[in-house]
């Protein structure tokens, strides 16, 4: 395997793997260097059809080709510039590696995409590619795209005071208000929204998970108790990514084992971006349900094994949903209410969205610089911003 350089060493020419290593149908890997070093590296790997050397092909031009002496292995390659080609491979590992060991060989020692897109961009640009490359569904990735695109650094731009203009400081504090409406939906956008589901013993937790998720992914057994520890699994809802928590039954009379899982069920809950309450209406009310229903008032409630005959003696709580993880009965209606209290609202196609806690966090540095009317600072925390 081609040794990669992760530190800032200079090269005359590097190679980078732009794809996930493992099976694909095609691979990229893009060469970057001073055109002699290139080219020397390149033809003496690659023989292309027209039977033209490196230099003597057109810029964006795709080349079909053999690669090696031997065993020859059938790409394509692209000049995108003078200092820069990308080959495209077939998408298994053995392709890739042999590629990649024969450009060190030669002279063009293998680095990584970060390296490369900090050797060549902007902290900012690297930023928005390093979330594109964490985006785990097509709804996330498509908004991270957009602002990769420019849509973000434009709104960054914008922040800048013009030289020619007074400063309005409640135009730019208007704009920066704007951006933080958005920062949790920004870092969700690679962390998924944190959904705990909770409840007493027996009330059909872990039920309701496997339900959600559509395979058992919780131990479901009629024994108080028997979810001691916190179990997640991850999934997509409506394309944006969700982890659901299934954790230990709490109840104020618990063994020491069982006592521990409730204090980690109880932290879960506390920076969780939403919790579901359930309560069992096939029982009546208990000691531990209320006190629950009590301690944790934004929850959503669960009128949990909706299925049985109730025996919940007291009124429903307000708004609670009656679900059924036997027929399913009222998990669209839940999993509806769910995503409208964790995303109430979506930005518009090229609505700016900060996705970073770096750019979340001088955004709010410089809405404080606004408030003492520090336009020095202001000034510099936005090319920070741009840097």
């Amino acid at each position: 395997m081609p040794q990669s350089i992760t530190n800032h060493e200079p090269v005359s020419c590097s190679a980078t793997l732009l794809t996930p290593r493992g099976r694909g149908a095609v691979a990229t890997i893009r060469v970057k260097g001073e055109l002699n070093s290139l080219a020397a590296a390149i033809n003496a790997c690659f023989n292309a059809t027209n039977q033209k050397s490196l230099a003597a092909q057109p810029l964006n031009r795709i080349v079909y080709g053999l690669w090696g002496q031997t065993s020859n292995e059938d790409l394509v390659i692209c000049r995108l510039d003078q200092d820069t080609v990308d080959i495209h491979c077939h998408g298994g590992l053995a392709a890739v590696e042999r590629i990649l060991s024969d450009l060190e060989t030669r002279g063009c020692p293998q680095i990584s995409w970060e390296h490369l897109v900090k050797s060549t961009r902007t902290e900012l640009d690297f930023e928005l590619q390093d979330r594109l490359t964490a985006a785990t569904t097509f709804r996330t990735a498509e908004i991270l795209l957009r602002q990769s695109e420019g849509v973000l650094k434009s709104a960054f731009e914008a922040l800048l005071p013009a030289a020619d203009q007074p400063f309005n400081l409640d135009h730019y504090q208007s704009q920066i208000q704007n951006l933080l409406g958005w920062e949790q939906f920004g870092l969700h956008l690679t962390t998924p929204w944190r959904v705990v589901l909770a409840g007493r013993p027996n009330v059909g937790k872990s039920s309701l998970i496997n339900a959600i998720l559509g395979y058992e992914r919780s131990i479901v057994f009629n024994e108080a108790g028997t979810t001691r520890d916190v179990l997640t699994a991850t999934t997509a809802l409506e394309g944006w990514p969700i982890q659901f928590s299934d954790t230990a039954g709490i109840r104020e009379q618990a063994d020491v084992l069982e006592s521990t899982g409730i204090r980690r069920a109880e932290q879960m809950m506390r920076s969780a971006d939403c919790n579901l309450i359930l309560i069992d209406v096939s029982q009546p009310e208990q000691a531990d349900d209320l006190r629950l229903l009590s301690q944790w008032p934004a929850s959503i409630i669960v009128a949990h094994k909706s299925d049985l005959p109730q025996s919940w003696e007291q009124p429903l709580p307000h708004a609670a949903i009656s679900v059924s993880s036997i027929t399913k009965s009222g998990i669209d209606t839940l999993l509806e209410q769910l995503m409208k209290k964790l995303i109430p609202a979506v930005p518009e196609k090229n609505t700016p969205v900060p996705v970073t806690p770096r750019q979340i966090r001088i955004l709010h540095q410089a809405a404080e610089a606004l408030k003492e009317s520090d336009q020095s600072v202001y000034t510099s925390l936005i090319h920070q911003l741009l840097s």
